[in-house]
C-alpha cells in the first residue's frame, strides 16, 4: 500500500493558520518574540515603522536543512521541556507560531545563521516561497523582516504593544526592546517593584499542592491602621494563613474529583488587593491607612513559564472575577451578605508550569485555555483562595463597623449644643464662640454621617436586591407547590382512601388472595400488593406534604403574635414528627413567662423549619435522629440551644463552623446552600445573632433572637 500525504496550498495556510489564529497584532508579535526566546537570545530587538516590522535575536540561528525540515515543516516542534543545560524552559510545542509573520503582513524575509555555518535567506509572499544561502554581518542569529503590513502602526498602537508585553513577559533571561520612531521603549514585567502602601495594601499568595490536594493561602495586609490591631479579635487585621483540603471543599459536588485534583499538577498565584480612592468619612471610620493606591487595574494574568498565556490578556476576565460581584453586591459590613471584591481591586498573577500543569491545554486560538474539567477545577481552586481573602476581611470590616456604630451613638448623647440650637434656633445669638465652635463640628459630623448612610444606603439596596431575586424565587416556587396543594387537597379522600378501595374491589371481585400468592409475588415489579402498599406510603406522605404547604402560607400566621415559645415550637415539632417516624424532637423551655412576643409564629417555623430539614438532609442514612431544642428567656432576649446526634458539620467547616452562614454554601451535590443563610438573614432581621455553631457529636448551634 502505497503511504499518502496532504498537500495543501501555502496561501491557505497563511490564512488559517496566521490571520484566523492570531486574534489581534500585538499577539502575533508577541509570538515572534518567543522564538527568539526558544533561540536562547539574550536579547531581543523588535523595530517597528511603517513600511516594516523587524525583529532581531542572536539566538542559536538556523541552517539550509533546518529551515527545510522544522522551519517548512508545519506542525512539527523539536523542542522538548528545557534548553539543554539552561532553565529556560520551551515556549513553543505545536509547531504553527511561525505563522504569525502571515497575521502581519503579504510577505516576509527570514535571514538566519547558525554559529560557524553559512547563512540562509527564506522569502515569501504565500504564494510562493524560496530558499537560498546569502551572506550576513553577524555570527549568529535570525533577523525576519514583515512588508506590505497588514496593519498602521501608530504612537497609541505601540503603547498598545509595550503594555501588552508588560503584562504577558517577565523574564530577565532575554532583554525585550520595542523601537518606533527613534525611541526605544524597554520592557519591565508590570509586576516588577511593586511596592506596598504605594501600588497595593494586601498580598494574597496561593500555593496549590497536588500531591496533598492542598491550598495554601498567606495574606499579607497593610490596609489598617495600627489602632485597629488592639481594637478587633481574635482576627489580626496583618496576617492570615491557613491550609485547606480541596478534595474536603469540593465533596460529590465533581466525580472523580480525586483525580482532577492529582492530575491538575501544583501550581502558585500572587495576587494584590488594592482599594480606589475612599471618602473622607469611610476613610476616617474603618481606620484605612492608605487611599487612592496607585496600580494600572491589570486583572489577574494567567502566566506559564514567564509567558501569557492569552493573546487578550488584561481584557478577559477569565475568572469572572466582575461577575461574581455582581451576584453578589453586598458592602463588607453586611451582617449576612458576602461581600465580594472588585475586578479593579485586585491584579496579580497565576503560575503554572509547561510539564507540571500539562492538563491544562491551550486553547487553538491563543485566547486562554481549553474549558474543560481541569479547566473548571483549577479555577475553582484560585477563587476558592480569593474568597478567603473576602471572608477575612469582611470579618474585619464588620467588627470595625460594630465597634464605630457603637461609638457614634454614644457621641449621639454627646451633641447637646445642636440639640439646644434645634429646640430654639434663637439661643445662637447668645453662644460664645466657642459654643459656635462645637455646635459647627456637630453640624459637620452629621453631613458626614448623611454622605455616609446614603453611601451604605446603596450598597445595601444592591445587596437587598439579590436577597430579594432569591426569595422571590424561592415564593414563586412555594406559590406553585401551593396551587397544586389546593388541587389535589379537593381530592384527598381518594389520596387517603385509594388504598383500601381498591383492595377491597379486588377482595370482592376474588382476585386479591390470588395476587397474594407466591406465584404471584415472586417478581417485584409484578407484585401488585407491594406496588400498592408502596404507593399507599407515597399517598401518606403526600398528604402530609400537603398538610404542610397549606398550613404554612396561612395569612394568620404572618400576623398573629406567639404567648407561648414552647407551645410554637410544639406545634412545628408535631408537623415533623408526623413526617419521619425515625425522628424523634425534645423541647425544653426554661423561665419561659406566658407573654404576648414581638415576634410571630412564621418567624419560629422559618427558623426551625430549616434546621431541621438541615439535620434530616445530612442524617438521611441513620436509623434514629434525636434532635434537642432549648430555650431560655432573659434580658428580653430569647435564647435558643439546637442540637442533634448526627454526623455534624462536613470536614471543610470544621475550623470555621460559621462558613455555613454564606449564601449557597452546601456541601450536598444537590444542595442549594440556602437553608442556614435564611436562618442567619431571618435572625439579624429580628435582632439576633448565631453566638456559636460546634460539631462535636452531633451537629449544635446556639443563636438569640430579640422576643
Amino acid at each position: 500500500m502505497e503511504e499518502t500525504k496532504f498537500t495543501i496550498e501555502d496561501r491557505e495556510l497563511a490564512e488559517l493558520l496566521g490571520r484566523q489564529n492570531f486574534s489581534n497584532k500585538e499577539s502575533a508579535v508577541f509570538e515572534l518574540m518567543k522564538n527568539c526566546y526558544d533561540a536562547g537570545s539574550a536579547v531581543c530587538d523588535i523595530y517597528i515603522n511603517s513600511n516594516f516590522i523587524r525583529i532581531i535575536d542572536y539566538g542559536d540561528g538556523m541552517n539550509y536543512e533546518d529551515v527545510q525540515n522544522k522551519w517548512l515543516h508545519v506542525g512539527k516542534s523539536t523542542k522538548g521541556y528545557k534548553r539543554k543545560g539552561e532553565d529556560r524552559v520551551f515556549t513553543g510545542s505545536k509547531g504553527v507560531g511561525r505563522f504569525a509573520l502571515a497575521r502581519l503582513g503579504n510577505k516576509a524575509r527570514v535571514t538566519s545563521k547558525v554559529e560557524g555555518g553559512v547563512a540562509v535567506l527564506w522569502e515569501t509572499n504565500w504564494n510562493y516561497s524560496n530558499l537560498a544561502t546569502t551572506k550576513v554581518d553577524f555570527e549568529k542569529g535570525t533577523t525576519i523582516e514583515i512588508l506590505e503590513l497588514r496593519d498602521k502602526w501608530r504612537e497609541n498602537d505601540i503603547n498598545n504593544l509595550v503594555d501588552f508585553f508588560k503584562r504577558a513577559y517577565k523574564s530577565k533571561e532575554m532583554s525585550v526592546t520595542v523601537y518606533f520612531e527613534g525611541k526605544a521603549h524597554i520592557i519591565k514585567p508590570i509586576f516588577e517593584n511593586l511596592k506596598k502602601g504605594e501600588n497595593y495594601s494586601t498580598k494574597i499568595k496561593l500555593e496549590y499542592n497536588n500531591k496533598r490536594m492542598e491550598l495554601t493561602v498567606d495574606i499579607d495586609s497593610d490596609e489598617f491602621k495600627q489602632e485597629v490591631v488592639e481594637l478587633i479579635s481574635p482576627i489580626s487585621p496583618k496576617k492570615y494563613f491557613n491550609k485547606f483540603n480541596m478534595e474536603e471543599e469540593f465533596g460529590s459536588s465533581i466525580e472523580d474529583v480525586k483525580l482532577y485534583l492529582s492530575e491538575i499538577g501544583s501550581f502558585s498565584a500572587e495576587l494584590y488587593f488594592a482599594l480606589d480612592k475612599v471618602p473622607v468619612e469611610s476613610f476616617e471610620k474603618y481606620m484605612y491607612k492608605y487611599n487612592n493606591l496607585s496600580h494600572d487595574g491589570t486583572g489577574i494574568i494567567l502566566n506559564r513559564n514567564n509567558f501569557s498565556i492569552s493573546s487578550l490578556e488584561g481584557k478577559k476576565d477569565w475568572l469572572d472575577i466582575a461577575s461574581r460581584a455582581l451576584k453578589s453586591p453586598a458592602a463588607a459590613t453586611h451582617r449576612t451578605g458576602s461581600w465580594r471584591i472588585r475586578k479593579n481591586q485586585i491584579f496579580g498573577e497565576v503560575v503554572i508550569d509547561k510539564e507540571e500543569n500539562k492538563n491544562l491545554k491551550d486553547m487553538a486560538n491563543r485566547q486562554g485555555l481549553e474549558e474543560d474539567e481541569y479547566y473548571e477545577v483549577f479555577r475553582y481552586i484560585i477563587l476558592f483562595g480569593i474568597s478567603k481573602f473576602e471572608r477575612y476581611r469582611q470579618d474585619i470590616i464588620r467588627q470595625i463597623d460594630g465597634i464605630q456604630n457603637e461609638a457614634k451613638k454614644d457621641k449621639d448623647e454627646e451633641k447637646k449644643k445642636l440639640r439646644e440650637f434645634l429646640k430654639k434656633p434663637s439661643r445662637a445669638i447668645g453662644m460664645s464662640n466657642e459654643e459656635l465652635s462645637h455646635l459647627a463640628e456637630e453640624i459637620k459630623d452629621i453631613q458626614r454621617e448623611v454622605k455616609e448612610k446614603a453611601k451604605e444606603h446603596k450598597e445595601n439596596e444592591q445587596q437587598f436586591k439579590y436577597d430579594v431575586r432569591i426569595l422571590n424565587v424561592l415564593a414563586t416556587q412555594g406559590l406553585r407547590a401551593s396551587s397544586i396543594s389546593h388541587e389535589l387537597h379537593n381530592k384527598r379522600n381518594i389520596l387517603e382512601s385509594g388504598y383500601k378501595d381498591v383492595v377491597n374491589a379486588l377482595e370482592e371481585f376474588g382476585f386479591w388472595e390470588e395476587l397474594n400468592s407466591e406465584e404471584y409475588t415472586r417478581i417485584s415489579y409484578k407484585n401488585v400488593p407491594l406496588t400498592l402498599s408502596n404507593l399507599e406510603e407515597v399517598n401518606k406522605r403526600l398528604i402530609a406534604f400537603l398538610d404542610v404547604i397549606l398550613n404554612k402560607i396561612e395569612k394568620e400566621k404572618f400576623n398573629s403574635k406567639i404567648d407561648s415559645i414552647e407551645g410554637a415550637l410544639n406545634t412545628i415539632v408535631k408537623t415533623w414528627i408526623k413526617e419521619y417516624d425515625w425522628l424523634t424532637i425534645n423541647v425544653i423551655s426554661k423561665n419561659e413567662v406566658q407573654n404576648k412576643y414581638k415576634i410571630s409564629s412564621d418567624v419560629l417555623d422559618v427558623i426551625f423549619d430549616n434546621l431541621i430539614l438541615n439535620s434530616i438532609q445530612h442524617n438521611e442514612m441513620k436509623d434514629k435522629l434525636t434532635i434537642t431544642i432549648e430555650v431560655d428567656s432573659s434580658n428580653g432576649f430569647l435564647q435558643f440551644k439546637y442540637n442533634d446526634n448526627g454526623t455534624g458539620l462536613n470536614k471543610k467547616y470544621i475550623k470555621d463552623p460559621k462558613r455555613i452562614l454564606e449564601v449557597h454554601e452546601t456541601s450536598r451535590r444537590d444542595g442549594h446552600g440556602l437553608g442556614m443563610w435564611i436562618v442567619n438573614n431571618t435572625l439579624h432581621m429580628y435582632g439576633g445573632n448565631v453566638i456559636e455553631i460546634r460539631s462535636d457529636n452531633g451537629f449544635h448551634i446556639y443563636f438569640n433572637l430579640k422576643g
